[in-house]
């Protein structure tokens, strides 16, 4: 593992290329007890190397499945920055980060903690150029795309209509305000329309809950509400987690994501499994207001990961097997 040698070139490149403050920015940089401090104190350096008005916090670990509750202190900190980097992937959610976007915050997303060598790779060794050109060519099509259909090995079978929904490419860098991305990229995302959304989704490679998942275990969607759980011990884990959530949107699906980084794998932590090539996403609960669908704000998100799976664009196959279609136009990473 590379690690604590490369913090430094991942710091510059991620406070340089992906946040650009302008001298003065008020910078905010968090992270958590559990995450390597050395990272933090480097992405400090190079913010206020960049003129950024910069600071440091580092608070709590949050316990797995909990709501958001950030407290004064932080909450106003969050209110008062103009960028936001997140290192432990923890505030998203929190009404003083909605309440800040709206006010033209922006926030760039990511947690190291256990894929470092992982995040090192994916913004440092990869042709970024290509596999945004990648992502483009995905939005393109997903919003010239009326149905949707993704199948699996393990027997995925699920469809939904993406029109007239727009899609989100997560490149990865803040260019607008109001902007929370997840770093490093690239996927694509969109919110399918909810009441179309019907089938089986196997869930074959991990989720946000438990990791990886050794057995796949499926969800029945009805109208994109997740109406029965099935399989063994993993399903059973699942079923408890959102039965005690007490909250009926985190049984709705808010958004399908296609991941496209060729240096990512399946960890078992979502910022790598939710960008490995050609792997799927979908996601339930709190529903981020920049996709436009119905599911709204939550306490609460969930995510459900797909190994290989095969995507259709109105019949047409755009992705399987971990690779995308040359013949659409993509270029082979």
């Amino acid at each position: 593992m590379r690690t604590n040698l490369y913090w430094e070139a991942f710091a510059e490149a991620t406070i340089t290329r992906l946040m650009r403050p302008e001298p003065g920015d008020p910078l905010l940089i968090i992270t958590n007890t559990a995450s390597d401090i050395s990272l933090a104190e480097a992405c400090l350096a190079a913010a206020i190397r960049a003129g950024a008005d910069a600071q440091l916090v580092i608070k709590p670990r949050r316990a797995p499945g909990t709501a958001s509750n950030l407290g004064p202190i932080l909450s106003d900190a969050i209110r008062a920055s103009r960028l936001i980097l997140d290192l432990c992937d923890e505030i998203d959610a929190d009404p003083a980060t909605i309440e800040a976007r709206r006010q033209g915050t922006r926030l760039l997303v990511t947690k190291v903690e256990g894929v470092e060598d992982y995040v090192i790779r994916a913004l440092l060794d990869v042709d970024y150029e290509a596999m945004i050109r990648n992502a483009e060519l995905v939005a393109k099509l997903w919003d010239q795309t009326k149905h949707c259909r993704v199948t699996s090995p393990q027997g995925t079978d699920v469809s939904f209509d993406l029109m007239p929904r727009k899609s989100i490419i997560g490149d990865g860098a803040l260019s607008e305000d109001g902007e929370v991305d997840f770093f490093p990229g690239a996927q694509v995302s969109i919110a399918p329309v909810e009441d179309t959304i019907n089938g089986t989704i196997v869930v074959d490679a991990s989720d946000s809950v438990q990791g990886i998942v050794h057995t796949p275990y499926s969800l029945t969607m009805r109208k994109g509400i997740i109406t029965a759980i099935e399989g063994g011990k993993e399903a059973n884990v699942m079923k408890k987690w959102l039965e005690s959530r007490n909250d009926e949107k985190i049984y709705r699906l808010c958004h399908f994501t296609v991941g496209l980084n060729p240096q990512a794998g399946i960890s078992g932590n979502m910022i790598e499994d939710e960008r490995m090539l050609g792997a799927v996403d979908f996601g339930f609960g709190y529903q981020d207001p920049d996709f436009g669908g119905t599911v709204g704000l939550s306490p609460y998100h969930m995510d459900v990961m797909l190994a290989t799976p095969t995507i259709y664009l109105d019949g047409k196959e755009m992705s399987g097997d971990g690779r995308l279609n040359p013949e659409m136009g993509f270029e082979e990473m």
